[in-house]
This record gives C-alpha cells, sequence and structure tokens, in this order.
C-alpha cells in the first residue's frame, strides 16, 4: 500500500484504493474509490468530489435501495456536480 502523512493534495485526481492517508488534507480533488483496502486517519476534505467505481458503487447503491444511506442532492446553482460541500 501506498503510505501518504501529513501530505496536502490539491486540485489532483487520486485513486484511494491500495493506500493509507494520514493527516492528510485534500483540497479541491475528485477522490476515486473501487471497493479495495485503504486506510483513512484524521484527514480532511474542502471541495472534494468523491467518484464511486465498481464494488463500491454497488455498495452505495444498495445502501440507497435499503434507506440507509440518502441519495445524493442535486448540487446548488453555480457549482459543478458531485462536489461535496
Amino acid at each position: 500500500m501506498n503510505r501518504h502523512e501529513g501530505e496536502t493534495f490539491e486540485n489532483k485526481h487520486l485513486v484511494l484504493d491500495e493506500g493509507v492517508y494520514i493527516n492528510c488534507v485534500f483540497k479541491n480533488c475528485s477522490l476515486e474509490y473501487s471497493g479495495g483496502d485503504v486506510y483513512v486517519q484524521s484527514c480532511q476534505g474542502e471541495g472534494c468530489q468523491l467518484i464511486w467505481r465498481g464494488a463500491a458503487q454497488r455498495t452505495v447503491f444498495l445502501l440507497q435501495g435499503l434507506g440507509l444511506m440518502a441519495p445524493a442532492a442535486p448540487p446548488p446553482a453555480g457549482n459543478p456536480p458531485g462536489r461535496v460541500q
């Protein structure tokens, strides 16, 4: 696994699978997750977009279908779609 500690990522596309992120900051990043191993501890995100692929996307659909996770709300006017606020 790739280890990142105390790093700041800005305006990047990151595939989180197979990564360890400790005390990291994500600013305006697209964060892609496909269901693989990942460890995140004490990190902060600002203006990031979450991209669910493969097994992770199917898990999100299952949780939404069971009513355990709310579907994504439409973005406010003027913001790019899929941004986490």
